[in-house]
């Protein structure tokens, strides 16, 4: 596989321009332009194909630089390197040169190994402005874009965050740096080290979002990754992008709980406690446990609307959801709450016999008794009370407490009945 040459732009007719095109030709690709207009036309396509310009001081100074301060005000060297075959020492006209831009001079005589060497430097100089520069330009971005090393230490950051652990000092630099060095949230440090070298590994890049809480403050951050390449397809670092996605994940949050969520109760609706009930009898089911389940009901709750009206009414639900949000010590286990309909709830158990359930039951049947309500008469709730038995689907657990709820109201009310 032959070895693919740099090409060089040669611009200018000089004796000196076809010299060092000779002596350098098994070294570099020459094209050539004797036109700086033509040159300056077709740049773009130019630019493309280049790793440096070479031109004789007679171009370089005609018109008092003409071509050089018009290529200044354009950018069109902003990452070419250019260089001028001057006479040694440079004269003052050649010495104005560098305030265009150009990188070095190349006098005569000419050294094969010292030209070659002037325009490799030439070369890395300008590269390495570019890199800077590139680095300085996307810090105006709001997104923070950074790049490591095959080891996941940092090569440049364009932002630093308030959950990295560093001073003050405004010559700290993230650079050589890993997550475990410098980030406060050690977790999140390590799940990053983890798929940066996930990502060195497999050659496939990450996207996740990291949840990060440093100092009461709750973020959230997108994070991209993808693995950098060489010419020859190895893997020699990462690329990466963080936004800081807050705002959005937070209105995620917001719009999941009210999709779940009772709005007057502040318990879950009756699409989230079905689901919970749904999943508890099938996880009991496969894993064993026992699982208990309460219906509950505001007696003569038309009544109540009816005589006292339906903003009073909302008060007499808020206050029986009230006891099912704030007694959970007396609940032991995991429990899930909901409202099932209109004044009716269903209180979901995990872990709990039916003896202790039908315990919980009367303590919240006794609690709701005692509740008094301004310009109100004093209110009762009736209770249906079953555990989960074998073969039970969501479905007949529901049914079967339900039918205890309704044995408890044809009994009198205000009672708890065990089926």
């Amino acid at each position: 596989m032959l070895l693919k040459l740099k090409k060089i732009l040669l611009i200018g007719s000089s004796s000196e321009i076809q010299t060092l095109r000779e002596l350098m030709s098994d070294s570099y690709e020459f094209i050539n332009s004797n036109s700086t207009d033509e040159l300056l036309e077709n740049w773009n396509s130019i630019f493309k194909e280049v790793n440096a310009v070479i031109m004789d001081s007679t171009q370089a100074t005609l018109n008092d630089h003409a071509f050089l301060k018009q290529s200044a005000e354009i950018g069109r060297f902003a990452f070419i390197p250019l260089l001028i075959i001057a006479d040694s020492p440079q004269n003052d006209a050649e010495l104005k040169c560098l305030d265009y831009d150009v990188v070095d001079f190349i006098t005569m005589p000419f050294q094969k190994i010292t030209i070659k060497n002037r325009i490799e430097n030439a070369i890395h100089i300008k590269d390495s402005a570019s890199f800077y520069e590139i680095e300085r330009m996307l810090k105006e971005l709001p997104s923070n874009i950074y790049l490591k090393d095959a080891d996941g230490k940092y090569i440049f950051a364009t932002h630093y965050w308030h959950h990295l652990d560093h001073s003050n000092d405004p010559d700290w630099t993230i650079r050589g740096k890993t997550d475990i060095e410098i980030r406060k949230d050690k977790e999140n440090a390590k799940m990053a080290m983890e798929k940066d070298m996930e990502v060195i590994r497999s050659g496939k890049g990450e996207h996740y979002v990291i949840e990060i809480n440093v100092g009461n403050i709750q973020e959230f951050f997108e994070v991209f990754k993808e693995p950098v390449k060489d010419h020859n397809g190895n893997i020699t670092g990462i690329i990466g992008l963080l936004n800081n996605v807050t705002e959005h994940e937070l209105l995620k949050q917001q719009l999941k709980t009210a999709a779940s969520i009772d709005g007057l109760t502040g318990l879950y609706n009756r699409k989230e406690i079905q689901s919970r009930i749904d999943n508890a009898v099938e996880n009991c089911h496969k894993n064993g446990g026992t699982l208990s389940l309460l219906m509950l009901d505001i007696d003569n709750f038309k009544q109540v609307n009816d005589s006292y009206g339906h903003k009073q009414g909302d008060i007499v639900i808020v206050s029986l959801a009230n006891i099912l949000k704030n007694n959970q010590p007396y609940f032991k286990g995991k429990f899930s709450a909901g409202r099932w309909g209109g004044e009716e709830f269903m209180l979901l158990l995990h872990d709990t016999e039916i003896s202790a359930a039908a315990y919980i039951a009367e303590l919240i049947r006794q609690c709701f008794a005692n509740i008094i309500f301004p310009n109100m008469r004093s209110q009762t709730i009736s209770l249906g009370v079953t555990q989960l038995k074998q073969g039970d689907t969501s479905d007949s657990l529901c049914i079967r407490v339900d039918d205890g709820l309704y044995q408890a109201k044809k009994t009198g009310k205000n009672r708890v009945h065990i089926i």
